[in-house]
């Protein structure tokens, strides 16, 4: 392709590189030469625009790759006509694109129209973003991916990529977000914390799908989809598939009346975990398989509830039940011996935020790690059951659980496990008075040679737990905090009841009733 500085004046522009100084022309049967040859010029000579103006039709017949560091910018007067089935677009790490319509048109077409890989490695500080586009497919095929992002070995991974502003029409899918399974928590490849903003689908099969897992090593999680707006067609089969975890995804879905298949529009799969959906659909169209994914709408909310103590299940909530919320505040948690955390800390193990925990790696049995709860100043009565949530296959492998019922008393064995293998270990300790409880743990189940406590938690059949305020009175550890026009109400010694607001100025303001 010629050096566009020896053409006209025209592609002289120091700034940009126009692909029609490259060959570029409506007749041609594959502008896609001349576009990589412009996109090359730019990485050549530290240019940093294509650009594509006027009112034209291009069309494109191979592939693309749009080089970090350089924006490909399209009028919106400009279409792409895809022909062939091929990759259209790789977006690379620190590359944008914006403006114009990409039409595919070839029946045959079963590929991805812009694609990114995670061996690029993408993570935040980058400029790689998408906006203002329309991708159309005119056939009736309704086949390939609009926007396709994809980890398949170690270390590949998408972050803080960002797409605004798109119309995607009649596709399988519209944004397809994949990871390939990987066994290997050492060596993990992920798709998180992208943003996906004012997306119009219309008539794809699939609107957003996201395939992966909701952990290590082949995590996808913390993705935001708000202002999606989804029209429902006759081939439409899904608009949210969902197998991550903490995922938001926020919009409207309209005409669901019109898809041949049940109205089962969205659905979060068995490995799926607190995911958030804000939509106008109602529990009767929502297939949650998950835990704690939550699902509202102007209609209903929709929030499953689980037992906080359910013995044999592989997670704990912890709610009323659990006496040792906020455990590390009211009593005294220490780790007596063995190999300090490589991440996270024992306070962890006592509050309501899952993803939180204290990790240990290689501990040898013969220096297990030893953790003591005392209880000595406030000892816990009727002790019903104490247990232990590990992250999921992070276990270790021995786990030896005793406690004291009296001062300075012997220790009684209530769980001895040398070869666990569960995640979540219980045991029904009964204690009239508890004043210590002392876990010893070591060695692993996996070859990552590390365990993970997530939770430490225990029910007595007397006493409530920390993680609510009974109407009785008790101690409330942690913040509370009521919205706009809501008010406490208080009764003073003669029985007169007070309400007790705030006013802008952080004035208290009491009312009489």
């Amino acid at each position: 392709m010629a050096d566009p500085l020896n053409l006209s004046e025209d592609c002289q522009n120091r700034d940009v590189a126009n692909i029609d100084c490259f060959g570029a022309n409506p007749n041609l049967a594959d502008n896609s030469p001349a576009i990589q040859a412009a996109i090359d010029f730019c990485v050549d000579n530290n240019y940093s625009k294509v650009v594509i103006t006027g009112k034209k039709q291009y069309t494109l017949s191979s592939p693309i790759v749009i080089k970090q560091n350089v924006h490909l910018e399209i009028d919106p007067t400009i279409t792409l006509i895809v022909k062939g089935n091929f990759q259209v677009f790789e977006l690379q790490k620190d590359a944008s694109f914006s403006g114009g319509t990409i039409e595919v048109v070839d029946d045959s077409f079963n590929s991805s129209v812009i694609f990114l890989s995670g061996a690029q490695q993408i993570e935040i500080h980058n400029h790689t973003a998408i906006s203002n586009i329309n991708i159309i497919n005119r056939t009736t095929t309704y086949q390939g991916i609009a926007i396709h992002l994809y980890c398949n070995k170690a270390w590949d991974f998408i972050s803080f990529f960002k797409a605004s502003y798109l119309q995607i029409t009649n596709f399988h899918t519209a944004l397809y977000l994949k990871t390939e399974k990987l066994l290997n928590v050492d060596t993990p490849c992920w798709i998180n914390a992208n943003s996906f903003e004012s997306i119009f689908i219309d008539g794809c099969q699939y609107g957003i799908e996201i395939v992966g897992n909701s952990d290590l090593p082949y995590e996808i999680s913390g993705n935001t989809f708000t202002g999606i707006q989804v029209q429902s067609r006759k081939q439409t089969k899904k608009v949210i598939r969902c197998s991550g975890a903490y995922n938001i995804f926020e919009g409207i879905i309209w005409d669901t009346y019109r898809m041949d298949d049940p109205p089962l529009v969205i659905e979060f799969s068995s490995t799926s975990h607190h995911n958030y959906l804000s939509s106008n659909q109602v529990s009767t169209s929502i297939l949650d398989r998950g835990q704690y994914n939550r699902c509202t709408s102007p209609h209903e909310e929709s929030l499953q509830v689980y037992p906080p103590l359910a013995l044999g299940k592989a997670h704990l909530v912890g709610n009323q039940d659990d006496i040792l919320v906020n455990a590390n505040v009211r009593y005294a948690v220490r780790q007596l011996s063995g190999k300090a955390p490589y991440g996270g800390n024992i306070n962890n193990c006592f509050n309501l935020l899952d993803e939180q925990s204290v990790n240990y790696l290689d501990v040898p049995s013969y220096q297990p790690v030893v953790i003591e709860l005392d209880f000595t100043k406030q000892p816990i009565k009727m002790l019903n059951c104490f247990g232990i949530y590990f992250g999921w296959n992070e276990s270790p492998s021995r786990v030896l659980i005793e406690y004291q019922q009296s001062l300075n008393g012997p220790w009684t064995v209530a769980k001895n496990l040398p070869f666990n293998a569960g995640n979540t270990v219980i045991s029904e300790a009964r204690a009239e008075t508890l004043y210590k409880i002392r876990l010893t743990l070591s060695g692993y189940t996996q070859e990552h040679k590390r365990f993970r406590i997530n939770r430490i938690f225990a029910s007595s059949s007397l006493q409530q737990g920390a993680a609510w305020l009974p109407t009785t009175g008790g101690t409330l550890y942690g913040d509370l905090e009521l919205q706009k026009g809501k008010a406490v109400t208080m009764t003073s010694p003669n029985g007169t009841r007070w309400k007790v607001s705030i006013n802008d100025l952080g004035q208290i303001i009491t009312t009489k009733l």
